[in-house]
């Protein structure tokens, strides 16, 4: 996977992340009934409401990626999110690499090829839409056009509820097809599946999530080790 793409797929899910807890005001609603007593609605503000208050958040993260029904690459490691527009991804499996913005920059750490790629956020093209989103300037409700419940994927774990977004905002500028996201009974975001032309997906799944953590401004920051190959775009 290119640079490109891969900072596309990491900002967009930034965004679903960060900026849950704006204002939805969903301009369509499916007719399957949520989780017993609670409205599609009301269980989409509830997510709002409970990211909307976190200041940071850290959790693990499980990476597939899929054309068709073959799965291409698995990775994992640990995500770190702090608002505004700050967040670290720290691949583990099957080899390391670093993705970080501190909201000025973005970065690409490849320790075994020993190279780094860096972007301006304000020179990212195509990027700086979601990246306006991690910032803080995310309006929910304009780019999801439509969201309903979805029997594509079977949840992860019973009581789950499984929702798929259509954006024409999102499939214009950023080429997606649909978002599907799956909510825990207590409103954990606990997957996200992006799908973009040509059958491709990647899959995210979340779990061990704790909110609130004293996360520093260094963990947002990059110095490579003496020798790295820097590219600059």
């Amino acid at each position: 996977m290119n640079y490109r793409r891969l900072k596309l797929h990491l900002c967009l899910l930034g965004l679903i992340l960060l900026a849950c807890g704006k204002q939805a005001g969903i301009l369509a609603y499916a007719s399957s009934p949520a989780p017993p007593q609670r409205s599609l609605s009301e269980v989409l503000k509830s997510v709002e409401r409970r990211y909307n208050r976190f200041k940071t958040v850290q959790m693990r993260f499980q990476q597939i990626y899929r054309q068709g029904n073959r799965i291409l690459r698995e990775e994992e490691g640990i995500l770190y999110l702090r608002k505004p527009g700050k967040m670290r991804w720290e691949y583990e499996r099957p080899e390391p690499k670093l993705f970080l913005t501190d909201g000025r920059r973005l970065i690409l750490y490849l320790p075994n090829e020993n190279r780094m790629t860096e972007t301006a956020v304000k020179e990212s093209g195509d990027f700086r839409t979601p990246l306006r989103f991690l910032l803080g300037n995310m309006r929910f409700a304009e780019e999801f056009q439509r969201i309903e419940t979805s029997t594509d994927f079977e949840p992860l774990e019973d009581g789950n509820l499984v929702l798929k977004a259509f954006s024409q905002r999102l499939e214009k500028r950023l080429e997606w097809e649909w978002v599907l996201f799956e909510v825990s009974p207590q409103y954990h975001i606990r997957r996200l599946v992006l799908q973009e032309p040509g059958d491709i997906q990647h899959e995210f799944r979340f779990e061990q999530e704790e909110s609130n953590l004293p996360l520093s401004d260094e963990l947002f920051r990059f110095l490579p080790p003496e020798g790295t190959e820097i590219i600059r775009q």
